[in-house]
């Protein structure tokens, strides 16, 4: 049973990650070895970034926390930072792969239990989250240990905390997926349930943690920093209120020299065990029945249900484009892992509104008392662009056809028609996510309406231009083999290096309306954005009309 398992998850992950696909072309054939070579290169600046980052930051909680005698808040915030991501990222991987990869179909008729395939899944997502917990832990745990001079029982800890970790968020947002899916699949619309049911969750779990981080400390300020001080680790315990076991994990290394530090190590391998068991008695019970109810489709109802044919037949540009919007919004796998930000930032600024007051509110400093309405405009139409990027539905928009791309080739289009509706369809869900997020924010801190409506239109405009980018940006070569929409997003290289390519233009695009706030010419600004955006609509389509065709005839 143990090879079996081991086989299953080693197949999954090489599948997931591609592993055999690499050896293959990389090493056996000697093929397209420049793609690991320029991808190694992209990241080595990002990850010096981020290490320089966490080794800076380290040292700073590291002082901070020892003026209170409590210099592991250090370690606290490394614990907390990836046990909140691995839960709230953690929830979409999950769900996307325990019920939206298309290798279930072949998984399940296999004499595998239920709980085989749960665990090997949940194995695959957990070796990514162990990936990133290395990058972010790694120059952390090295930087606070030549602070605090700690000795071999500290590397001891730190090991058995860098496995145990990841284990509990991760095992809670499955618990979350099973049961929500469980709950869906009673209703024949379960896509919708789905989507709204997994927003909801993120958002209740963002807002509690939210809620708590507010109630620590309310009252005195007096009194209450005179309890933490009064109290042996006082800060720690406090801070770690959002999520308990990080502060088992803070406690077992700092005092792994001692009978409490592996008294809080047990802890948190005991919690972690009794989690594991719990996820096993799920994929026994629950995980399979909530699989097989969403492969076996809508049953219906007794009665006949009546279509009505339309008389007049639309033309197949906006077909295709009411196609892409709603087929990404319908499939849970893309849609929450696209749309997350345009919810996140609504909620992230309402919250503190209704809580104690809105100085706690970190998008504060955007009201418009303290900036001009043409730097609110230029930052609303930056907002439209970066998140079009963000969504990562142009970007993707070829390669979440996967292995149905044959169907847009038998449309009567051609492939500047299809463009132009791919375009149209992701811009859709863009234009509608962005005002989600951008009206709230309007009414909060008070913008006017004008300089909405400006930053609106030249925001739509921009971003419009830049999905046409995207788009052609995918058809250059589309990642069309995955097995896990997640994979068709995340771990597409086009949505990557899109990002990039983008991030560095509204750089240069902030920059320049800071030059024109130095310079006093912030009237300058929508001319410049729309100059911006015309000038990327005609190089797009300059290089559709030349390159286009022969892209999409190699595919």
């Amino acid at each position: 049973m143990k090879n079996r398992f081991w086989t299953l998850y080693r197949t999954l992950l090489s599948d997931h990650y591609g592993l055999s696909a690499a050896k293959y072309y990389y090493i056996k054939k000697r093929q397209r070895t420049w793609e690991p070579i320029l991808i190694i290169a992209s990241l080595l600046p990002v990850i010096a970034v981020v290490v320089g980052f966490v080794w800076k930051l380290t040292e700073q909680l590291f002082l901070g926390g020892l003026v209170f005698g409590q210099p592991h808040l250090a370690l606290l915030n490394g614990s907390l930072l990836v046990s909140l991501a691995g839960l709230f990222f953690g929830f979409f991987s999950v769900l996307s792969a325990f019920y939206f990869s298309t290798d279930l179909e072949v998984l399940v008729p296999l004499p595998l239990r239920s709980w085989e395939i749960l665990a090997a899944k949940f194995g695959v997502v957990l070796t990514g989250q162990y990936g990133i917990n290395l990058l972010i832990l790694l120059p952390l745990w090295v930087r606070y240990g030549l602070l605090a001079k700690v000795g071999a029982g500290y590397i001891m800890a730190g090991v058995v905390v860098f496995f145990a970790l990841p284990l509990l968020p991760l095992i809670l947002s499955s618990i979350l997926a099973v049961l929500l899916m469980r709950v869906v699949n009673f209703s024949r619309h379960r896509d919708k349930l789905t989507l709204f049911g997994g927003l909801a969750l993120i958002i209740v779990t963002v807002g509690f943690q939210i809620w708590l981080q507010n109630s620590v400390g309310a009252g005195d300020p007096d009194q209450f920093m005179e309890q933490l001080l009064s109290q042996a680790d006082g800060l720690i315990k406090a801070a770690g209120k959002v999520f308990p076991p990080s502060v088992w994990a803070a406690q077992g290394m700092a005092y792994a020299h001692t009978a409490q530090g592996w008294l809080n190590i047990l802890y948190l391998a005991a919690a972690s065990c009794v989690a594991l068991l719990l996820l096993y008695v799920l994929g026994e019970k629950v995980f399979l029945q909530g699989l097989l109810a969403r492969m076996e489709g809508t049953k219906g109802s007794e009665k006949v249900r009546q279509v009505k044919i339309e008389q007049s037949a639309k033309a197949p540009l906006w077909t295709l484009a009411n196609a892409e919007w709603k087929l990404f919004v319908r499939d849970p796998g893309f849609a929450l892992n696209g749309l997350v930000g345009y919810v996140l930032l609504p909620v992230m600024t309402l919250l503190p509104y209704f809580g104690q007051s809105l100085e706690k509110n970190p998008f504060e400093m955007l009201a418009l008392d303290q900036l001009s309405p043409f730097l609110v405009a230029g930052g609303v139409a930056l907002y439209f662009m970066v998140m079009t990027v963000m969504s990562m539905i142009p970007a993707t928009t070829f390669s979440r056809e996967g292995r149905y791309l044959w169907m847009i080739r038998t449309l009567p289009l051609g492939i500047d028609q299809i463009i132009t509706a791919k375009v149209l369809g992701a811009q859709v869900v863009n234009t509608v996510g962005c005002l989600v997020g951008v009206l709230p924010m309007a009414y909060i801190l008070g913008w006017g309406v004008t300089e909405v409506v400006l930053g609106s239109i030249l925001g739509i405009l921009l971003a419009s231009a830049v999905a046409g980018f995207l788009v052609l940006f995918d058809l250059r070569k589309p990642m069309l083999n995955w097995v896990n929409p997640v994979k068709a997003v995340k771990s597409n290289l086009n949505a990557v290096a899109g990002m990039l390519i983008t991030g560095a233009f509204a750089f240069a695009l902030g920059a320049l309306m800071y030059l024109n706030s130095n310079t006093g010419t912030l009237w300058l600004i929508p001319v410049e954005l729309l100059a911006a955006a015309v000038l990327v609509g005609v190089l797009v389509r300059a290089v559709a009309k030349r390159w286009a065709h022969t892209l999409w005839v190699r595919i």
